[in-house]
């Protein structure tokens, strides 16, 4: 084989010097890095909102695209390579000594480095010029196809479903429960944790801890859900408040529990989830909540245990053990009563300790008043609390005596678990300060189980409505009657407070009860009905309500009402209707058979219009018509004599016959608030208004000159509780004086503004010591202002 030998006298200074001056058409690496991390910020943007988006779309049920997921999975491996590129870059043998970062094409530095260095090193520069460069072309790409991805999500196929497989100062004696549960979530041995017990034991306040802990240790679970089911929940009912917890839109009422269900799933299937669901009393299917896995993944679970699918776990609590059998609870844990040592401490914790710690005799009675209670939780709190600013020995030896009175106890027929909660719940009521506040107490129980009952909007306007609260001149000071009664019954713990400061609950052994108090107990006269949350679809039959008193019916499903003959309600005197959207009329016959009715509550119904025979109701002092779809009110409407409160918020009333409110000689409240669009009948009814009381009136009137000045012109009788003022142009009203006698401001007023800047300087809602808003001027000059300074006018309205 013949050899050919070169001699090749190759300069490297040369070459390299070639080499370098070619590098300011490439550009330098750092320089390179620089732009295509530009690039990579404003990808990274684009990347962030389509990700919102489609969290976004996540929650109304839908998924991903495959041209987004495989655009996103695209971005992903890019930001690995540029993550490669400035790794590669940093470890260039010569990026500490700077030898690239010259501004000439030779250096001294340059010529004394080896020729096979600089080579290797120019060879590593140019590589990395290379692949910034390709990568900036890619993510400039990637950027420019961010703005075509429409739609973003699209609704996903349904999978298979099946239910998951079934494998083999803490509150006082609370903790060892909770850290044993945690304990068993966490080592991962189960997926369905049943907690039970009887009513009062503390399993809600036992589900409560747990649910904090996970709220404070979220790393494992993706969602954690609370729902409350209680006692004849319905199960679509249950799939709407788990939708709501998630914020998940895409669940109709209207729409089947499977659908329901499916809708669930889809939106849980790829998440850990833990669920928490209090006081159930019947077998619940987990898959119609969306706590199933699919078939896919059960049997991928079965052949590839190694590979970990999202977790599903429930934790629920019931008063029944055979409830927990139903669920195929893996973990039962019974919550039995406190010890006589635990039941002491929580007496103690609920006590006056300066009272107790006063009198050796008075402990020595709160001592035994503890033992009659059983070690059950609710029954030691309710007692305690009933106890608390007692001072003498005398009542404290008369509570014992009353709840150790076995004649008064022995006629009322209560299992002995039943009858401990009982005596302590009429311990309680019986301590509290006056009649007025046990029958507000009784009251809340008109509503539905676990219900969060709004204090101003329902509960306080109810207890006026009913005669409860009547000693008042202007409603404020009705409001704050009202919110004292509230401050009273929280402070016995008989109410309970929620997250929010404006709504509170009733636990619902207190409700269990209050309802027996007043219609369940032998030679109680007093008889109520109430069936308030169930889904009911129809009135109970006539003969099961037909001596009632009181009946609530309010959040059900009713459609229709019957036809009934003249006085078959003869002595009911309170009827609640509130919450039945379907219900759309009213029959004629219906206030003929309730010639006694004292309390109406008809709103959130789908009423149109009310019958001329509700003339018929002549002892009718409370009616609320609130979010009906009304528009006209009957002339009879006028012989209602004896109406004190009339709730027409968001009726859309256009027509209001003549004299029809202004005739209404005893009302004392009139809400006509959110009624748009506004007309004139609210002028002539007013400024005729006759009445023998104080009205005070919630209106919602144009921010026009003439309207506003129309309200100096009313009667003095007529005071304007809380006004709203709407219109664009409000700022260039003129200033009034609220502080005459013809605003009627004897009482607090509030003022608020629509497209205008919202103020409140003057509140009664809450009952707070407030200073009277007595001048429009200083309101008037701060939109002034702020249109001066560019703010942003605020749309607001009537809370």
């Amino acid at each position: 084989m013949a050899c050919i030998n070169l001699n090749l006298d190759v300069d490297v200074n040369s070459c390299l010097s070639g080499l370098w001056a070619s590098l300011p058409v490439l550009g330098r690496p750092k320089s390179g890095i620089q732009k295509l991390d530009k690039e990579m910020a404003r990808l990274r943007v684009k990347r962030d909102d389509i990700k919102n988006q489609i969290d976004q779309a996540d929650r109304q049920g839908k998924i991903p695209t495959n041209e987004v997921s495989q655009w996103l999975r695209e971005v992903e491996e890019l930001e690995r390579q540029l993550a490669a590129i400035k790794q590669d870059f940093q470890s260039m043998s010569c990026f500490s000594c700077n030898c690239f970062n010259q501004t000439s094409g030779t250096s001294s530095q340059t010529q004394e480095v080896g020729d096979q260095v600089l080579i290797r090193e120019s060879s590593n520069y140019c590589s990395i010029i290379r692949r910034v460069a390709k990568k900036l072309g890619e993510a400039t790409e990637l950027t420019s196809r961010a703005g075509a991805l429409d739609p973003i999500a699209t609704v996903g196929p349904p999978e298979p479903t099946m239910m998951l497989p079934i494998s083999h100062r803490p509150p006082v004696g609370i903790e060892s429960y909770v850290e044993d549960i945690v304990s068993y979530i966490d080592g991962g041995e189960g997926n369905i944790i049943g907690i039970y017990g009887m009513g009062g034991v503390g399993k809600t306040t036992m589900l409560k801890r747990i649910q904090q802990h996970y709220h404070l240790n979220h790393a494992i679970f993706d969602r954690v859900i609370w729902v409350v089911a209680s006692k004849d929940c319905q199960l679509k009912r249950l799939q709407m408040d788990i939708a709501k917890s998630l914020g998940l839109e895409t669940l109709q009422e209207s729409e089947s529990e499977q659908t329901c269900g499916d809708k669930l799933f889809s939106y849980l299937k790829n998440k850990n989830c833990l669920m928490f669901l209090d006081d159930i009393w019947e077998h619940l299917n987990l898959q119609l909540l969306g706590m199933a896995h699919s078939a896919t993944e059960q049997s991928q679970q079965q052949h590839q245990q190694q590979h970990q699918q999202p977790r599903k776990v429930m934790v629920f609590t019931t008063r029944s053990e055979t409830v927990c059998a139903q669920m195929k609870a893996e973990k039962k844990i019974k919550v039995r009563c406190l010890d006589s040592e635990q039941a002491w401490q929580l007496f103690e914790q609920n006590s006056d300790g300066d009272v107790l710690s006063s009198d050796a005799g008075i402990k020595f009675l709160a001592e035994e008043l503890a033992k009659e209670c059983a070690g059950l939780p609710l029954a030691l709190v309710t007692v305690a609390r009933a106890m608390s600013g007692k001072r003498s020995w005398e009542a404290w030896k008369e509570a014992l005596h009353q709840i150790r009175d076995k004649h008064e106890w022995t006629t009322i027929g209560l299992s002995e678990d039943s009858l401990v909660m009982y005596k302590a719940f009429k311990l309680s009521y019986d301590s509290l300060e006056n009649d007025s506040i046990r029958e507000c107490l009784l009251y809340c129980a008109l509503w539905p189980e676990d219900y969060e009952i709004d204090k101003f909007y329902e509960l306080i306007p109810c207890w006026i409505g009913c005669g409860i609260i009547h000693e008042f001149n202007v409603i404020n000071e009705a409001f704050a009657k009202g919110y004292s009664h509230l401050e009273a019954l929280g402070a016995a713990s008989l109410l309970e407070k929620c997250d929010s400061d404006k709504v509170v609950k009733m636990h619902d052994v207190i409700r269990d009860m209050a309802l027996l108090m007043v219609s369940g107990l032998k030679g109680n006269k007093r008889k109520w009905m109430v069936k308030a949350g169930i889904a009911l679809s129809d009135l109970p039959r006539q003969e099961e309500w037909q001596e009632a008193e009181r009946a609530s019916f309010m959040c059900n499903k009713i459609t229709s009402l019957r036809e009934y003959r003249a006085s078959t309600f003869s002595k009911l005197s309170m009827l609640i209707l509130l919450g039945n959207r379907d219900l759309e009329t009213i029959p004629p016959s219906l206030f003929a058979s309730m010639p006694n009715l004292t309390y109406l509550d008809l709103s959130y119904c789908h009423i149109t219009e009310l019958p001329r025979e509700m003339c018929s109701l002549t002892e009718l002092r409370y009616l609320n018509l609130s979010n009906c779809h009304i528009t006209r009110l009957p002339i009879e409407f006028g012989c209602l004599v004896k109406l004190e409160y009339l709730l027409l918020v968001n009726t859309g009333l256009e027509i209001v016959p003549n004299g029809t409110i202004s005739n209404l000689s005893m009302l004392k409240w009139l809400d006509i608030s959110h009624i748009y669009p506004a007309t004139e009948w609210w002028w002539d009814e007013l400024k005729c208004f006759k009445g023998r009381h104080q009205l005070s009136v919630e209106i919602d009137i144009n921010a026009t000159t003439d309207d506003i000045e129309r309200l100096n012109m009313l009667s003095p009788n007529v005071s304007i509780w809380k006004l709203t003022l709407d219109g664009e142009n409000i700022s260039k009203l003129p200033n009034y004086d609220l502080g005459t006698p013809q605003w009627g401001c004897r009482d607090y007023m509030t003022i608020r503004y629509v497209y205008g800047v919202t103020t409140q300087r003057a509140s009664s809602l809450h009952g707070e010591a407030a200073e009277p808003t007595l001048t429009l001027a200083a309101d008037l000059h701060a939109i002034h202002e702020s249109q001066r300074l560019g703010s942003a006018l605020e749309t607001s309205s009537i809370v």
